[in-house]
Formats: C-alpha cells, structure tokens, sequence
C-alpha cells in the first residue's frame, strides 16, 4: 500500500517562471533607472554650461581683486628697490623678459592653510 502525498509547493517550472520574471522586471526598473538619471545629469550640464559665464567672468573677478592686492603689496616692499640699469622697480613687471603674458599661479594668492 502506497501512501498519498499532497504537493508540498509550486512545481519547477512555475518556480523558473517566477524567478524570470522578477530578473527581467528586475531589469527593467534599472534600465528606467539608468535613463532617468541620464536625463537629470543632461539638465544640471545643460544648467552648467549656461552660468558657466557668470561664473567665469566672477573668478576673473576675483583674480583681478587678488592681483591688486598683490600687486600693492609689491609696491610697498619694492618701492626703494632698483633693477641692474638703475631703473625703478615697477610692481608686476616680470623678472623674466619674455614677450608671453600669463596670469599668475592662483596658489601664490591663496592663504596657507595649516
């Protein structure tokens, strides 16, 4: 005599039919993911690229105020100070006779943090 046993679950192919399903619907939802932040980051670049001007045109700012005082500050120590050929030093003029032009390191005006 045999013994009769209930099913204990769902049978193997509706297991593997779930498992897909929630892999594939798992995929899904990254991929919406995905693009949804691709067009988040394509409007803060958008953003970006049209304060970049302002933003621009406030560090040339900002550089200019540094330079000034720099070059200020120049002047008070070098104010008695003559170059080989006997001419006055003038603040800002390279000590380098190049014919280039090109702005300060930005570090040099920073202060040192400790």
């Amino acid at each position: 005599m045999g013994r009769y046993l209930p099913d204990r679950g769902p049978k193997g192919w509706q297991l593997w039919l779930g498992a897909t399903s929630l892999i594939i619907y798992g995929y899904y939802q990254i991929g919406k993911t995905n693009k949804a932040r691709i067009q988040q980051k394509m409007q803060e670049r958008k953003v970006r690229y049209g304060l970049y001007p302002f933003m621009q045109a406030e560090a040339d700012r900002e550089y200019m105020e540094r330079e000034l005082v720099n070059l200020r500050r120049e002047a008070e120590v070098m104010k008695g100070v003559q170059d080989g050929s006997g001419n006055k030093w003038v603040p800002g003029s390279s000590q380098y006779f190049g014919g280039q032009w090109m702005p300060r390191k930005i570090g040099h005006f920073m202060p040192k943090y400790a």
